[in-house]
């Protein structure tokens, strides 16, 4: 009976401990062009993912007029996209604005250390760099949303680590 005690004691413990989230494994997301870009990242400095958003007005009544707007406004976020990667993560107001925002992350969780931030802003920059293009061939729509009231449609566009990795797999599946 004791054993058993100490046992289910241990198992209870142990558990608990592997529950314990690391901080640095939390996520930080840094907003570009008045929210439409939002490039997510861990606190450590590894680059997880990049979605755009855009909003097309349907200008008609006609049932295809939806699908129009859809497909424009797809198109509308992959450039965004595009011009993020040859323009913005280039620009010195990248680093600040990542910078900024890993600052505000550990201001939330006590932890201050601005010359660390700007390192791991460089690393996200670097690593977003390097993996521009094969970024853009792995973006997906994650959304459409459509608001009746202004008729307008939303698409949030999304690519990333493991989006590449899963566009890579299906190219090689598809024999592309």
């Amino acid at each position: 009976m004791r054993k058993v005690i100490i046992s289910v004691t241990c198992a209870v413990l142990l558990s608990a401990c592997a529950s314990i989230k690391d901080k640095s494994d939390a996520k930080v997301v840094s907003e570009f062009l008045g929210g439409d870009i939002k490039v997510t990242y861990s606190k450590s400095g590894e680059f997880e993912s990049l979605a755009s958003s855009a909003s097309v007005k349907v200008i008609s009544d006609l049932s295809s007029a939806k699908e129009e707007a859809v497909s424009v406004a797809t198109v509308r976020a992959r450039r965004q996209i595009s011009e993020f990667l040859k323009t913005e993560v280039e620009s010195e107001r990248f680093v600040t604005t990542v910078t900024k925002s890993l600052q505000e992350s550990n201001a939330a969780s006590g932890v201050s250390a601005s010359t660390v931030n700007s390192k791991i802003a460089m690393d996200v920059k670097e690593t977003i760099r390097q993996k521009s293009e094969s970024l853009l061939k792995g973006t997906f729509v994650e959304s459409e949303k459509y608001d009746a009231s202004s008729k307008v449609v939303t698409v949030t566009v999304k690519t990333g680590v493991k989006e590449t990795g899963v566009a890579n797999t299906v190219r090689k599946l598809m024999g592309y």
